[in-house]
């Protein structure tokens, strides 16, 4: 793959944002801390902006933006940053939920102590996410994905609900065991490369040369793969996440549900299929299975669910199952529906824990029943829901759609009784979402609660604004999502299926 740099250091900025205005914070009065967020993470989005216009999408394969810091030379650890089309878009959405995750605290009526704690938090994972998305050194990339952890068990910890810090620390021991696979994984292809060229190296572009032997090859592939399968989450390895969302602060599940989920999905793509692709051929129908099971297994734990959060805790497992599906079928329809359904779930998750949120601070109660007939009393806020739960389902309009559809046709072009069974899990899906909106506008009752509150407004309303938009906009326009990363998929596919280029 071709590196080209540019002026100015956009990434590196990018990382460096974040961080510094984390520190600022320390200098100035708790009642400022979330002003000096909102506008750190509001610079961040802008550079991310500024990479959007920069970027040349007719060559979305190339590494972009490069920039390369050694950081110890003799074991081949650098800082190599850049972006291709999969980073950039990772990277956008990064940004974006950050500043809705920020914009969203300010209105929170929970989010009332240890506001410095609390804001240098998120504008850690902010940093740390971007370097997960954007380094293309296998070392470097283990550090920014195990740092992730620590502001996030702080936010489930201490922000969180009742039973936040059981919920923490089981966080925290799923993600890190899962990590030492990872590290394992890490060390044992560089050691190989070693043991081939006599020197080490983490560099994702030089692993990418090395012809390993077909045994070993999937060793490491499982190695990574469990790690990435318990980030994601994949059943059977899904059990940390309803409690970690359940009991995180709302603005803690958005983060959680639309970024650090697609830290492993991304990776899955990036590493499990691009450094082995032998392996992933090989075990493709394996992981199609344990995709599809996924879907269904969560869908009908989702429809048993009255806590809104544990039921978007355990449809976001469900997503993540049409993404591993969509991946492993190793086609360009597949690729390019398990990309896009990344990114639409990083929006409604991010929307649907915000309508969580929401209903808390108005009856203090995740039970999603109290809030039957709101659509009389809300019509704004149920439209918004109505918006963001329809565009979940996969209705034509909403982001999901093109995700479902296009795994549908690329499991067709694997075989018709697959996209018969894609199909079935994809009714599935929806239909704990019909549940879910016939409990809120149907179930109507003549003596509400809700008629004693406004209907949402300032703060709220501009972070969901800020789903609701892009959400229509890959249903109506998905094309221009799809140019992030076209050249990029022609790419990985040639290479997976040792085609010339």
């Amino acid at each position: 793959m071709e590196k080209v740099g540019f002026e100015f250091p956009i990434i590196s900025v990018s990382l460096a944002i974040p961080a510094v205005f984390a520190v600022l914070i320390l200098f100035f009065k708790e009642k400022f801390a979330k002003y000096i967020a909102l506008l750190g993470t509001g610079l961040t989005f802008l550079v991310s902006l500024i990479a959007l216009f920069k970027f040349d999408f007719a060559r979305d394969n190339v590494i972009q933006f490069y920039e390369e810091y050694t950081i110890l030379k003799e074991l081949g650890v650098k800082l190599s940053l850049g972006m291709d089309g999969l980073s950039l878009l990772m990277y956008f959405l990064t940004t974006l939920v950050s500043l809705i995750a920020v914009i969203w605290s300010i209105g929170d009526e929970k989010i009332k102590h240890r506001l410095k704690e609390y804001y240098i938090a998120f504008l850690l994972t902010e940093s740390f996410v971007i370097g997960v998305f954007t380094t293309f050194n296998l070392i470097v990339f283990y550090v920014f994905y195990e740092l992730t952890l620590l502001p996030m068990l702080f936010v489930i910890g201490i922000w969180g609900y009742k039973l936040r810090l059981y919920s923490a620390y089981k966080f925290f021991v799923y993600i890190f065991i899962s990590s030492l696979f990872l590290l394992l994984g890490i060390a044992s292809i560089s050691t190989y490369h070693y043991k081939m060229n006599g020197s080490f190296t983490f560099e994702y572009l030089e692993l990418l040369n090395l012809n390993i032997p077909n045994g070993f090859e999937i060793f490491l592939f499982l190695l990574f793969f469990i790690a990435f399968a318990v980030k994601t989450p994949i059943v059977p390895f899904h059990t940390w996440l309803p409690d970690a969302h359940g009991e995180a602060p709302t603005a803690g599940s958005v983060v959680l549900a639309a970024i650090l989920l697609k830290m492993g999905t991304y990776a899955l793509v990036r590493f499990n299929i691009g450094l082995f692709p032998d392996a992933a051929l090989e075990l493709s129908p394996y992981l199609v299975a344990l995709g599809i099971y996924s879907i269904i297994m969560a869908s009908w734990m989702t429809i048993s669910q009255t806590n809104i959060k544990r039921f978007v805790a355990y449809s976001s497992v469900s997503h993540m199952g049409f993404v591993v599906t969509a991946a492993f079928l190793l086609n360009m329809e597949g690729l390019r529906a398990s990309i896009i359904e990344m990114f639409a779930h990083g929006l409604t998750s991010a929307g649907l824990f915000m309508v969580a949120g929401y209903i808390y601070n108005k009856l203090h109660t995740f039970n999603f029943a109290s809030l039957r007939g709101a659509i009389k009393f809300m019509p704004l806020f149920a439209t918004i829901t109505a918006a963001t739960a329809f565009a979940a389902m996969g209705l034509p309009g909403g982001s999901s759609f093109w995700g479902k559809f296009l795994t549908i046709l690329a499991a067709r072009e694997y075989s018709t009784p697959l996209a018969f069974l894609v199909v079935f899990a994809a009714f599935f899906s929806a239909a704990y979402v019909l549940y879910f909106l016939k409990t809120l506008y149907l179930d109507v009752r003549e003596e509400s609660v809700l008629i004693h509150f406004k209907d949402v407004s300032g703060y709220p309303l501009v972070a969901f604004l800020m789903i609701v938009i892009p959400v229509l906009l890959v249903g109506f326009v998905p094309f221009i999502f799809f140019a992030f990363y076209n050249e990029f998929l022609v790419h990985l596919l040639k290479y997976v299926l040792k085609l010339p280029f």
